[in-house]
């Protein structure tokens, strides 16, 4: 879990969002008002309201705001005792990125998809890849 979770305002505009997400290279933003949670911001939300182009620049309207592209409470979150098991199968059955921990309605952490990965690779011992793998060639695969 991520402590000093960086957050937006959502009177902040698009743009500079996605400013703050290139510099500190995250892809999500919890958008917070009066230590409040009241959405969410992911690298998709800006992306799909603006223009990319060459060096990462995002070409939006000035005037679109972070409020106005978020996703909006209610969120899925989770508290400090959420066990990891429940919280990485929310997270892939809800097929999200990333998941707010709260205390109330108050922001305190951050859980990644990312900070899984590393949960896992900070595991002392080996985990055999649990899964059965067969090849599938099949022209309706293709068509």
């Amino acid at each position: 879990m991520t402590r000093d979770v960086i957050v937006a305002p959502p009177e902040l505009t698009l743009a500079n969002a996605w400013r703050v997400m290139q510099r500190e290279r995250v892809r999500h933003l919890p958008v917070v008002r009066a230590g409040a949670l009241v959405g969410m911001l992911s690298d998709r939300d800006v992306l799909a309201r603006g223009t990319l182009a060459a060096g990462g620049r995002l070409h939006v309207d000035a005037h679109l705001l972070v409020g106005e592209a978020m996703t909006p409470t209610p969120l899925v979150t989770c508290e400090a005792s959420t066990d990891v098991a429940e919280l990485a199968r929310t997270m892939t059955d809800e097929k999200i990125d990333a998941v707010p921990v709260v205390h109330g309605l108050r922001l305190v952490g951050l859980v990644t998809s990312t900070d899984l990965l590393l949960l896992l690779v900070e595991q002392k011992s080996p985990l055999p890849l649990p899964f059965d793998f067969r090849l599938v060639d099949a022209p309706s695969v293709y068509a």
